[in-house]
This record gives C-alpha cells, structure tokens and sequence, in this order.
C-alpha cells in the first residue's frame, strides 16, 4: 500500500486532477489495503475516483457492476479519453464484439470491465465461463442501492451478486451509492455477504439546496409547475421536474404546452434508444438544440452529471426517502444555490399514497416471486412510502430529519502522521459551502409573509447573473 500511495500524484494526474476531494483519500486507502467497503455519499462527490484510481494501482482488471448502458459507455468512455484501457460487455454488442472484448480480456489488456449483473446468468454457457473465470482485483457496486431496491423484485440479480463474488474469487467489494439509510446499508451488506465491510457516510447534506414542501391538490400542481417554469432561472441554469407516471408526465407536458412552456418529456418508453439519448445530451449541453427544462421519471439521470441543475421538482413524494436524495440530489452539484421543491397533498397525503402502492404492488406482479417473497417485498415497498409519507408530512425542520435518516455507523479514527502528511501533500481541506436557506420548516415567518415562489427567488438570486 506504501508504493501505491507513493503513485498517487502521477494517477492523479492521469486523472486530470491536482487534488482529491475531502474524504476522498481515505476511502481509496482503505480500498488498497483489501478492504470491502460501503461508501454512502450524494452527488459531486467523486464516487468514481474512488473505485477507478485503486483498480489502476492494482495489477489485473477490476469488474464494475453498472445499472445502466448509458453509464457504461459514458464511463468507458471518458476513460479511454485518459488512456486508461477499459470496456463494457452488454446486450448491444453482436456476437463478434464480444468475442473480441473476452479473448482481450483474458490477455490481460483491461483495467476495468463494465458490465450488468445480469450478464453473469445469461444462457450462454461459454460467456458465463468467460467471465467467472476473471479474478478480479475488486468487485465494484455502482450505484449500490440497487441491491436493495431491484434485487428484491425489478432485477433479482442485483440480489444475486453474493453469488457472483463468489464466483470470482471473492474480491474486495466496493459499493457506493448516494442514497442509504442506516437500515438498507445492513440489508446491502448483507446481501453481498460483507458484513464487517467498512462504511464510510459522506457529505449527505447538501446546505446549498433549499427544501420546500409545498401542500397543493393533484389538480392545483400543473399550475404550480407552469409558475415554477416561470421564473427567472440564473444564467444557464437547468430545471428537472419529476413525474411518477408516463400518463401524468404526458397531463403535464399538455399542460405546459398550452400555457407557451414547451417542456421534452424523458420515460423509458420513448420510440428508441437513440431518441432517449440524444434528449439526455440535449439536457448535458452536448447536443443542440439545448433543452434547459425537462420533465422526467426516475429512468432519467441515475449517474447524470450536470453541475448546473439549479431547481428540482417532485410531482409527489416517491417511494423512499433514498429515492427522494437520489432525485433532488442532482441538482446544485457546483455548489452554487438551488432549490428542492417537493409538491404534496394536504393531510394524510392518500391520494399519492394510494398511487405508489398501486405502482408497488404492480412491480411486484411482474416479479415472478413466491407468494411468500411477493408479500414480504410489498409489506417493505409499504414501509418504505409510510416513512417517506411521514417525514414530508411533518413541520419541523426537513433537512434534519433527511440528515439523520442517512447518518452511518463510521467511527472516526485517530490518523496517524503518514496519514496527515499524505492528506497535507495531496488532499483538499474541507470546504464549508454555505447554507443559503435551509426549509420551509426553518423559514415559516418569511414564507407566510412573502410566499413560496418569494422565498425561491430569494434563494436563487444569490446564484450571480440572471438568463435573458
């Protein structure tokens, strides 16, 4: 681990960095002494790093398990642009491709290999030997949650990666995620089967986005959103609006259009996959016409990296509170002033309610379960939306209850002085960003005062020129 630290300025700069983040470092520390780890933290923290910068110190290939084609490829991708050599495996390559891509990573030529975790039980029995027999330096777990919230039901294979560990020679596991309370991390490592792993909880709180509740029946919301889209959004500044359903995203963009706010609507079911992503690049700025709005479901944006995202807008709650940071967590990820803004019923909230079981026990219909697991997954979807139901619905301050549902069990250890000189030579100190509003709970007075969409410029006009 001595040599590997040694490296850190020449990999770093590989990277394209100068510096790691604060908290960085110790994580991939950890990592190089063969630890499992569990690595809760929202986005912008620079979760990639930490798997990607120790799977180039080690000798041999590192398998990242990824949710999503999209990912993989933007992933292997930008480090292809480094010269880092690196593939994905998955169902858009013909057979041929994959051929190629196997007999080149059994010569070794791979640092990193994206792939599914589905790819592990295909029925082909030549790519399953092709892959077990990989023996990785580290089994990585993008986006971790998924264990817990697919492997149940969506994608039984994300509760199935216990299995393929196994398989190849149990490596360290390296989960991350942005979003999992104390309660899914247990479930998380138990399912993998690394329950002494250690966990590291970073940053969960995200003080530059302001929390907004805001109370408001199903039929008043359309012209909320409409009011939303209004305002005057800093130079360049993006906003997403999240929708539960296709039929409801379809009202809304109806909506929006008859009011002169045409808005793209992003689902998984668009015509094609090439329409899905040339809309996401319009979104990124990587393609023109730019779209600066856009209203979505919970398919769009998983790993999207868009640091100007200056408002995020809920429809309703979602099914979790881990759901919920995952969607509102994207926007603000320079730092700079943004706004959450949650709509929700008043009182016991049954009409959205009533939908998210309805579009639960749905997901598990189509699941092929037991009697016995189907019920045992819905009685869990159920706690899940009670909890999400409940924080929401309360008065006090919003931020505090998001902030302790994910606090983790990570003891702070004394450094020793190695630590502290590395840290000094290669890492950031921690920046303090400021706190420029924290909630509708913290900030009745103002609200009842000057109004909801008052409190929302106040918020944003401290974010610099505003968009012509």
């Amino acid at each position: 681990m001595v040599a590997e630290s040694q490296a850190f300025g020449p990999v770093l700069r590989l990277f394209g960095l100068d510096r790691f983040k604060e908290g960085q470092m110790a994580i991939i520390q950890a990592a190089l002494t063969g630890q499992s780890l569990l690595v809760v933290s929202p986005t912008g923290f620079g979760k990639t790093l930490c798997f990607q910068m120790p799977a180039v110190l080690r000798q041999g290939v590192s398998v990242v398990i990824s949710p999503l084609k999209a990912l993989m490829g933007e992933q292997v991708s930008s480090l292809l642009r480094r010269k880092i050599p690196a593939t994905f495996i998955n169902s858009d390559l013909d057979a041929d491709e994959k051929r190629l891509r196997y007999q080149l990573l059994s010569c070794g030529v791979f640092k990193l290999l994206y792939t599914a975790p589905e790819r592990f039980f295909v029925q082909s029995k030549v790519e399953q030997r092709g892959l077990r027999a990989i023996r990785p330096s580290f089994l990585v777990i993008d986006e971790a949650h998924c264990v817990d919230q697919w492997g149940r039901d969506f994608r039984p294979e994300y509760g199935r990666l216990k299995e393929v560990r196994e398989a190849l020679g149990f490596p360290p596991v390296l989960a991350f995620t942005a979003t999992a309370g104390t309660e899914m991390q247990q479930r998380i490592l138990h399912s993998l089967g690394i329950p002494k792993a250690q966990v590291f909880v970073r940053g969960v709180d995200r003080p530059n986005i302001a929390l907004l509740r805001w109370q408001a029946s199903v039929k008043k919301r359309p012209a909320i959103i409409a009011a939303l889209c209004r305002l005057s959004l800093p130079a360049d500044g993006k906003l997403m609006i999240f929708v539960p359903t296709r039929k409801i995203g379809e009202a809304l963009q109806a909506h929006l259009a008859s009011e002169g706010l045409e808005t793209p609507f992003y689902h998984s079911q668009l015509r094609n996959g090439w329409e899905r992503e040339q809309l996401l690049k319009r979104f990124i700025g990587d393609s023109r016409p730019v779209v600066d709005r856009i209203i979505c479901t919970s398919a769009f944006g998983m790993g999207l990296d868009v640091p100007n995202v200056r408002m995020v807008v809920h429809w309703q709650h979602p099914a979790s509170i881990e759901d919920y940071l995952q969607e509102f967590g994207r926007a603000g990820r320079d730092g700079a002033p943004s706004v959450a803004v949650l709509l929700q019923e008043e009182g016991e909230a049954r009409e959205d309610i009533g939908l998210l079981r309805y579009m639960a026990q749905r997901a598990i219909n189509g699941a092929r379960l037991t009697d016995e697991a189907a019920a045992a997954a819905l009685r869990h979807k159920h706690e899940q939306i009670a909890v999400m139901a409940n924080m929401a619905g309360n008065s006090s301050c919003f931020r505090n209850a998001l902030v302790g549902h994910f606090k983790g069990p990570e003891k702070v250890a004394r450094k020793s002085i190695s630590t502290r000189i590395m840290e000094w030579i290669f890492a950031d100190a921690g920046r303090n960003q400021s706190q420029v509003a924290c909630c509708d709970g913290c900030h009745q007075a103002f609200i009842a005062q000057q109004g909801k969409l008052n409190f929302i410029r106040k918020v944003l006009g401290s974010c610099g020129p505003r968009r012509r």
